[in-house]
């Protein structure tokens, strides 16, 4: 290649520039960084300049500051002292046209935030020379930071407490003194203790009876036109045969006791009587509650009409009504204004606890529990409940005892009898839901 022809390198010749240093003033440039923090790109920035002595008191320092604050944080820039002692930062203004550059003295500020629901707290602390537990900590965020239904409860809350350090003595006597006159008439604990045991669902009691046999009424539990429906012609006819019992019952607790009743008038040669019919009256009757009891557990409470209640259970009419009418409410009427029953929690106590007198009346106030426990469906303790709850205390098999009924250990376990207790005793409260068990 001939060296004509060779590229020639251009050479650029820089122009002279001229620089001067613009003298300081109160608004000079700034340098800003913001390490680890972002900025709103909007936000408005306030400068802030001071003028300090220094310790010789022969020279001024200014000191700079941005700020700048949105609705719940400020941010701030200050000059770092390692910056400004040994460093100096400089803004340079090139001017085209006379190829100067002037150099302004620049601050180098570094931007932080401070959250103001803490700087709140803190000027509290500082104000008032406490330590704010975590609770406090959490309202003052809350108040900055949370919804606004969380920031109307923290106003609430604060709208009704009261600081008795700023009252006075006087103020204080005085609402002790009103507290003390309005609450003299209200009743104690002993008081209230008494009327939830006046209130539980329990057939009246005779808490003076001086024996088993006169703390529950009859009459209380069984009305007396119910009472009269109550055929037990079929079980007097068939006195001796269990298979006529449990064909006509489905309540093991009933067919067992039947069973023995009828056997013992056979053996002694009576297949009637007045005391063989009342027995066999109140077994029936305790039957058809068992049976009433499952019906409505069943349909989780809610009950049909008592026609269809009727013939599922196969009551008589009677029966029928006077189970619904103590044992049961009416909750809304439905098509055609029918009306709709229903057992709540309370009224399903009720029927149990009612069910567990007429059983201590069958077995002369000691009941074997486990053949009622497996009728019912329930666990132990939600039956042992419900005998506690009229007054009974729950008792194991002494050895003598179940070896008497050729009982293993093992099978005696698996019982116990409730015995109801002379003086009358029941549990310091009600429970809600004692033996009702949940709905299935």
């Amino acid at each position: 290649m001939s060296s004509d022809k060779k590229r020639k390198r251009s050479s650029t010749v820089l122009p002279d520039i001229k620089i001067t240093t613009a003298p300081t003033t109160d608004t000079p440039p700034i340098v800003a960084t913001s390490h680890g923090i972002t900025l709103p790109p909007t936000l408005p920035l306030t400068p802030y300049t001071r003028t300090t002595t220094t310790s010789t008191k022969k020279s001024r320092k200014s000191e700079h500051l941005l700020h700048g604050s949105t609705q719940r944080i400020d941010y701030e820039g200050r000059e770092l002292p390692e910056d400004s002692d040994y460093h100096r930062y400089y803004v340079g203004i090139f001017d085209p046209a006379t190829n100067t550059v002037e150099l302004h003295a620049a601050p180098k500020l570094h931007f932080s935030r401070t959250i103001k629901a803490h700087a709140e707290r803190d000027r509290e602390i500082d104000g008032k020379g406490i330590v704010l537990n975590n609770q406090d900590s959490r309202a003052a965020l809350g108040r900055q930071f949370g919804t606004k239904k969380a920031q109307k409860a923290l106003l609430s809350r604060e709208l009704n407490k009261i600081d008795i350090s700023d009252m006075d003595r006087s103020v204080t006597t005085s609402i002790i003194s009103q507290v003390e006159e309005n609450t003299k008439d209200m009743p104690t604990s002993a008081q209230l203790g008494t009327q939830q045991l006046d209130l539980r669902p329990i057939p009246p009691a005779n808490k003076d009876a001086t024996r088993p046999e006169d703390v529950y009424n009859l009459d209380d539990i069984i009305p007396k036109d119910e009472w009269s429906v109550l055929w037990v012609r079929e079980w007097e006819k068939g006195a001796g045969s269990n298979e006529d019992v449990k064909s006509s019952t489905k309540s093991r607790f009933v067919a067992t006791r039947v069973a023995k009743l009828l056997a013992a008038a056979a053996a002694t040669g009576r297949s009637g009587g007045a005391a063989l019919t009342r027995s066999l009256k109140l077994l029936k009757y305790i039957g058809y509650m068992i049976e009433f009891y499952l019906f409505q557990v069943q349909s989780r409470g809610r009950l049909p009409s008592m026609a269809k209640t009727k013939k599922a259970l196969g009551l008589d009419q009677v029966l029928v009504e006077g189970l619904y009418r103590r044992f049961a409410e009416t909750t809304m009427s439905g098509e055609g204004g029918e009306a709709r029953w229903a057992v709540s929690p309370s009224l399903s106590n009720k029927l149990l606890y009612y069910l567990a007198v007429l059983c201590l009346m069958a077995d002369f106030w000691e009941v074997d529990l486990y053949e009622l426990k497996i009728d019912l469906g329930m666990q132990m303790r939600e039956i042992t409940a419900a005998f506690k709850e009229v007054g009974c205390s729950v008792k194991e098999y002494s050895k003598t005892q179940y070896l008497d009924m050729k009982m293993t250990k093992a099978e005696a376990t698996q019982h116990k009898r409730a015995v109801l207790k002379i003086p009358l005793e029941f549990p310091s409260a009600p429970r809600r839901r004692a033996a009702g068990g949940s709905r299935r």
